[in-house]
């Protein structure tokens, strides 16, 4: 090798090591994404009125019974990180059609993160992670 030839700094072979590395790390990512359970179960606010009624975790199975006197009620579930309005004594039942509302569905709901029972003033806004 002549004086004034410089050595390259990686062979072929580092290259082709380097690259595997990288292509078996972001196999890695993808997999530990992609195939691991959702353990983000989320939150949401239930509110009346503009009101905050209350804030629960999406990781407890409950149900929330929110009587504002009248014969005004509405009951609110929790079951399997999901959250729902399972019944309600207004008229149309619309709230109570919408469904369920969970971290993985919201995207496709026509209302995204919220349940609205307009007779009653009843809303369920499921919080979302760039919300805070």
């Amino acid at each position: 090798m002549a004086e004034n030839e410089k050595k390259p700094l990686m062979k072929k072979r580092d290259l082709f090591i380097v690259a595997a590395l990288l292509l078996v790390a972001v196999a890695g990512m993808a997999a530990v994404k992609f195939l691991s359970p959702n353990t983000a179960t989320g939150s949401a606010k239930i509110y009346v009125g503009s009101y905050v009624y209350k804030e629960v975790s999406l990781g407890e199975d409950q149900v929330i019974e929110i009587d504002q006197g009248n014969d005004i009620v509405n009951h609110v579930e929790i079951k399997d990180g999901a959250i729902y309005m399972s019944d309600s004594t207004c008229p149309d039942q619309q709230c109570v059609g919408q469904g369920e509302i969970s971290m993985d569905n919201y995207e496709q709901r026509v209302l995204r993160n919220w349940i609205v029972c307009l007779p009653n003033q009843v809303t369920v806004e499921l919080t979302l992670e760039d919300e805070g």
